[in-house]
This record gives C-alpha cells, structure tokens and sequence, in this order.
C-alpha cells in the first residue's frame, strides 16, 4: 500500500461531513475511492429532503418605562406595610406575588402572605404611583409606590 500524506484540508472536510450527516436526519454518509471526497446522499430517493427547523430563542422582555426598583406601602387595614418589588419588561416580581404594568402605567398585582391573599390595581406615572388593594379579609386600603434612584 502507498503511503498517504496528512492533508489538513481534506481532514477538515471530513469532519464536516460527519458533523453534518449527525445533524441531519434522513441524510447518510457514503465513502467513495482514495481520490475523491465522501459525500452526502439522501437514502431516499423518491423524498423529497427533510426541512431541518431552525431553533428560535426568546427574546430578551421588553423595555417598560416603568422598569426598575419599587417601593409600595399601603394603609387602611391592620398590618398594611411597605413591600420592595422589581418591575421588569412590564411584569412586577415582588415576594409571595406578582403582576404586570402597561406601558401606560395601568398595574395589576395579585399577592399571598399571613393567611391571606391580596389584589391590587392602580395607576405609575413617572417615578411614583397610587391605587388600591383588597384583601381576602374584606379590608380594603390604598396603596402608595416609589421608584428607587439607581445607586452609582
């Protein structure tokens, strides 16, 4: 047998081809003589070739204007404090709860805490905002919140 050179070409071909044929379904590889390449066939003939789908991936949320870091504190029933929340792409991540803002500043938040649940709605504007809540106590109560200052 005659001695055969390393080709790095040929080489990076190859492994291409083996890349490719683990890929793609339907699709084998076949080896041909010392002077030619291995090429790629599909095994049938009478098929059309398979559609390979393309993965997607999520994109990143939405800018809301009213992203950032919030302070909400509400009064008119017994225990009413304040709660830290993030609002991110327009859905509110807040502990034992969460929500959405509109772009228009329209808030829906939905909570559970102490035995109770709690819904709430209102309105940002800017760096502040205002509604009201209800609890599953039957107290009801207004609700104040603060967008946080980024610390540099």
């Amino acid at each position: 047998m005659g001695r055969t050179t390393f080709n790095p070409t040929r080489l990076a071909c190859l492994a291409l081809l083996f890349v490719s044929a683990s890929i793609l379904p339907g699709v084998t590889v076949s080896s041909a003589s010392d002077t030619r390449l291995a090429f790629l066939s599909n095994s049938e003939k009478d098929r059309a070739p398979a559609i390979v789908d393309i993965p997607t991936f999520p994109s990143a949320p939405e800018v809301n204007p009213y992203d950032g870091r919030w302070i909400f504190t509400g009064a008119g029933c017994r225990g009413a404090g304040s709660v830290s929340a993030v609002i991110r792409g327009g859905k509110v991540i807040v502990r034992g709860g969460g929500g959405n803002v509109t772009p228009e500043g329209i808030i829906h938040t939905v909570g559970a805490g102490n035995g109770m649940t709690l819904t709430a709605e209102g309105r940002l504007s800017g760096d502040s905002g205002s509604g009201t809540y209800d609890r599953s106590d039957g107290c009801s109560g207004t609700w104040i919140g603060v967008r946080q200052r980024q610390r540099r």
